[in-house]
């Protein structure tokens, strides 16, 4: 049987200071190098992605922006990606500002460039967010007082950054209709706030993985999570793994919990159960 090894990104693999461990890049290496498929499936976008992942010999491609995208890492080549319908972003936006939020609107331009469109910095979530980003990716972001132009670009996905209590009106409107998928869920590194993002019907982790499994000729999928938006590729796995520091509706998914991001969780994994001939 040949077994396809996915692993989350932001509180799965990387630790608390949002990079892989030295200790679990070369544990994955030697896996991989000993012919372990392993892959990333990630609510980042490839740019943001790209330089975490640089040291880990990443063979096939990886999901992003939680399915949006199918790349692969190395050669940023794309070989599935599923954009919201204008008219649905046009919708989502309204919403947010309806209930007082900001938006944050994705998307790949006319000159096939990332772009990322937002109001500014508002609360303690989004100052770590789109701080972090701008140390590295300011070309990306564009600070806009009307999204009409920004909407008719190719949409990757809509999000704000908040409050649950401000942002469940939302999440409840968007979560029943069949044009577009809800992630919702707490922010790992800010506690207190919480992030939606609504992206096409088509574009979930549970999806992605699937197809990379299937094109790639796998007969099973193990996979290794965290937050809310894993819980998808939790329910189409034939094993699935939280980390110790995983939300509590993760760790009740999953087949078995494991050691935390902070201890090598995902790595040490593989690599007892190579070392057991599994």
């Amino acid at each position: 049987m040949k077994t396809l090894y996915v692993s989350d990104l932001d509180g799965t693999l990387l630790n608390s200071s949002l990079r892989v461990s030295d200790a679990s890049v070369q544990m994955i290496n030697v896996l991989i190098g000993e012919g372990l498929p392993f892959t990333i499936a990630t609510a980042r976008s490839i740019e943001s992605a790209r330089e975490l992942l640089s040291g880990i010999h990443l063979s096939l491609p990886a999901v992003f922006m939680n399915g949006v995208f199918i790349t692969h890492p190395q050669t940023g080549e794309t070989v599935r990606e599923h954009f919201l319908p204008c008219s649905v972003g046009e919708a989502i936006v309204d919403a947010y500002l309806r209930e007082g939020l900001k938006p944050v609107v994705y998307t790949i331009d006319g000159e096939d460039a990332s772009r990322v469109y937002y109001r500014g910095v508002h609360n303690r979530s989004e100052e770590l967010y789109i701080g972090d980003r701008l140390q590295t990716q300011s070309e990306r972001f564009r600070i806009t007082s009307d999204f009409t132009a920004c909407l008719q670009e190719k949409l990757i996905t809509v999000n704000a950054i908040d409050l649950p209590e401000k942002l469940e009106p939302v999440y409840k409107a968007f979560s029943e209709r069949e044009d577009c998928i809800c992630h919702y869920g707490p922010d790992v590194y800010c506690p207190g706030y919480y992030w939606l993002e609504i992206s096409s019907a088509h574009a979930t982790k549970s999806r992605a993985v699937l197809e990379v499994k299937e094109r790639y000729g796998y007969n099973r999928v193990v996979v290794f999570g965290d937050n809310l938006n894993d819980l998808s590729m939790f329910e189409i796995a034939d094993e699935s793994y939280a980390v110790a520091n995983a939300h509590e509706l993760v760790k009740q998914a999953a087949s078995r919990v494991i050691d935390s991001n902070d201890d090598d969780g995902v790595a040490r994994f593989l690599a007892e159960r190579k070392r057991n001939g599994k």
